[in-house]
């Protein structure tokens, strides 16, 4: 696995893009939160960014209640994944800096040169100077690199070797007192021998109607992270379902949303997006065909699966459906591969830019996020308000 440097914020990005409709009856029409209200490009940037901020300071503020309860308990020591420096949010100079097709339809020159950039993660060119300079000018990094604590500019932004080198079971009593026994043992059970797996059945979901059983089920919350809930929530918590159809889990809540982060409003918002870019999809996919790779149809989150198209040809392996049979002719060997996707990604972009797909799922996905941050505006400068009642009591809690 990999990450662009920009990852998390575009992330985070592209779910506050998303949801709009969680505040109107009609996320297209703008619903009562929008009527009245003019589209200020930097009226919303700002409230983007105090909401960021915002969000920032109330994570350091739990994990500053929590570190107190912790060392009140005798642990000093801590793991730095959790309480190392996080860097701040950077300020938003755009409201779009991500579109949902540049995951899959490069622009030509990028396609000529680096094709999808899948042969670079193939055995074969994988570690090859050409696959380096493919990742340093794409700004890539790995997941590993990631969870060592190594900055995407370089360097590390935070040094854990005191925590790594406490013994096994030092290390799981101090998760314990973090989270509690029991969702230690779920999650860090291996350090001492114990089983990790969750038991779902056993869970009280509460008021949830669950057709399915969740692939994941959170613990209830222990320990120092249940004590910053009791002095901060006044212990109110319930349990949400996330996710979607293929994969969903069960977690407790205590936090206020933020408007803009509900899966519920980001499916409205895609759907809103595809309707209006469904003639532009029909006619990339024809383009597709005429160039000789007919077949294609877009998937459920709006975009063609090369990924996995490309995964097969490289290892001649597949575990999902939803694109073509590769041809016949298709090479074998790594240059023909290389070679291969490199041509097909030039024939996708060029479509994307004869066909007007580009140009049209551009203006659409702008236009809707216009109508998007105005419908939820109201709904977020309240969501505010009570973060920053949360963060006054959290003084309280740390200076008595």
């Amino acid at each position: 696995m990999q990450h662009r440097t920009r990852a998390a914020g575009v992330l985070t990005l592209a779910l506050t893009l998303a949801a709009a409709a969680a505040c109107t009856d009609d996320p297209k029409d703008g619903g009562d939160a929008a009527e009245g209200q003019v589209f200020d490009e930097d009226r919303l940037i700002e409230m983007i960014d105090e909401s960021a901020r915002l969000e920032y300071e109330l994570e350091a503020a739990e994990l500053r209640v929590m570190q107190r309860c912790l060392e009140d308990n005798g642990f000093t020591v801590h793991d730095q994944l959790y309480f190392g420096s996080s860097p701040e949010p950077e300020e938003t100079e755009t409201l779009v800096d991500y579109y949902p097709f540049e995951g899959w339809l490069p622009e030509v020159e990028e396609a000529a040169q680096y094709g999808f950039g899948i042969w670079a993660n193939s055995d074969e060119g994988s570690g090859t100077d050409e696959a380096e300079a493919y990742r340093e000018d794409q700004g890539i990094m790995d997941d590993g690199d990631l969870m060592s604590g190594a900055s995407p500019e370089g360097g590390d932004l935070f040094d854990n070797s005191a925590f790594e080198a406490l013994s096994p079971q030092e290390q799981y009593d101090w998760y314990v007192a973090f989270w509690g026994e029991e969702a230690a043992a779920q999650e860090m059970g291996h350090l001492v021998g114990e089983d990790s797996s969750s038991d779902s059945a056993s869970v009280d979901y509460g008021e949830l109607d669950l057709e399915d059983e969740p692939e994941y089920v959170q613990p209830e919350p222990g320990g120092c992270q249940r004590e910053m809930i009791d002095a901060l929530y006044d212990g109110d918590m319930q349990v949400v379902e996330e996710g979607g159809e293929e994969y969903t889990s069960v977690v407790w809540q205590y936090r206020p949303v933020n408007p803009t982060w509900t899966l519920e409003s980001m499916q409205e918002f895609k759907t809103l997006y595809r309707e209006e870019i469904a003639e532009a999809e029909v006619k990339l996919v024809d383009c597709l065909a005429e160039r000789g790779h007919p077949d294609w149809e877009f998937d459920e989150e709006g975009g063609l699966p090369v990924t996995d198209y490309f995964y097969e040809l490289y290892t001649g392996e597949s575990d999902v459906d939803g694109y073509p049979a590769l041809p016949d002719d298709a090479p074998a060997d790594y240059e023909g591969q290389k070679e291969f996707e490199l041509a097909f990604a030039t024939d996708l972009a060029e479509c994307g830019d004869e066909t007007g797909f580009r140009e049209a799922a551009t203006t659409a996905f702008e236009e809707n996020q216009e109508e998007y941050y105005l419908s939820v505006e109201t709904a977020t400068y309240a969501w505010q308000d009570e973060v920053r009642g949360i963060l006054t009591k959290a003084q309280e809690v740390l200076g008595g």
